[in-house]
């Protein structure tokens, strides 16, 4: 019988340090600390697995937060997308009835005077150039000396080299379409004005304005800086595109043409 009880039940023994306390003596069943063993087990295993799950739930809540953010911003780009082509548009209809009111007066000045007039002398010396062609990048973003001409492809548009930390300024009246880093080019700024032209302003200390700003001709956007690998020292590296083809920026920037004058 004591053999029997002994399997069935687990002793403990108790000694407290005072010898005059008598020792105490528990007994458990042994069915019954393999019952809370089980529970206890069950009880870890059922922690774990709630905590995974909610890591699991809560990861997925983010991502599809980030998800909805993701998509807001790509459908606000869509719609900034679809109003510069419906200005584009706008702007192309109008562009060829300027032009074509430009070439009747050239074709008249010719006449007149015998010899030929260059069409940015005109736009020049326009009284209504500040009101109708500030769209048109015909301002020089800086003043300085060219270091190296267009010479498409190899060189895309022109460096004007000036002091670092000088201001940039918009060539004309546009919408900011890009500004940030590249590798190469470093800190740059890419525009977009209702003439359809693009300008691209490169090696910046430092942008000053985000994608998305309107901004007028003259205003400063960036400093002028030697960011990026293909930057050897100071200066703006300045480009004019039409129709994804470069133009020679020379053609448009009247204020350094004169200089060299």
């Amino acid at each position: 019988m004591h053999k029997k009880d002994k399997k069935r039940f687990l002793n403990i023994l108790l000694v407290p340090d005072n010898q005059e306390a008598p020792p105490k003596n528990f007994r458990i069943r042994y069915a019954t600390l393999n019952l809370i063993i089980v529970v206890l087990a069950i009880t870890f295993v059922g922690l774990v697995f709630g905590i995974v799950t909610y890591g699991r739930v809560l990861q997925t809540a983010l991502e599809k937060n980030e998800r909805d953010e993701e998509l807001v911003q790509l459908r606000e780009q869509l719609k900034v997308g679809y109003e510069l082509q419906a200005q584009l548009d706008t702007i192309k209809a109008y562009k060829e009835k300027v032009r074509g009111s430009l070439q009747g007066y050239i074709k008249f000045a010719e006449k007149a005077n015998g010899h030929a007039l260059a069409p940015e002398r005109f736009l020049e010396n326009s009284p209504i150039k500040t009101s109708m062609f500030t769209s048109l990048p015909l301002k020089s973003p800086v003043i300085g000396f060219i270091s190296q001409e267009f010479d498409w492809p190899k060189h895309p548009g022109i460096d004007i080299v000036a002091p670092a930390g000088t201001p940039v300024q918009a060539a004309g009246d546009g919408t900011v379409v890009f500004s940030g880093w590249t590798q190469k080019y470093g800190y740059s700024i890419i525009l977009y004005h209702p003439s359809g032209y693009l300008t691209h302003y490169r090696h910046n200390a430092r942008n000053l304005v985000s994608e998305f700003q309107v901004v007028k001709q003259g205003d400063v956007i960036s400093l002028l800086g030697s960011s990026g690998e293909s930057s050897s020292g100071p200066h703006l590296h300045f480009e004019v595109w039409k129709n994804g083809k470069p133009r020679n920026p020379r053609l448009f920037l009247s204020e350094l043409n004169s200089l060299g004058e």
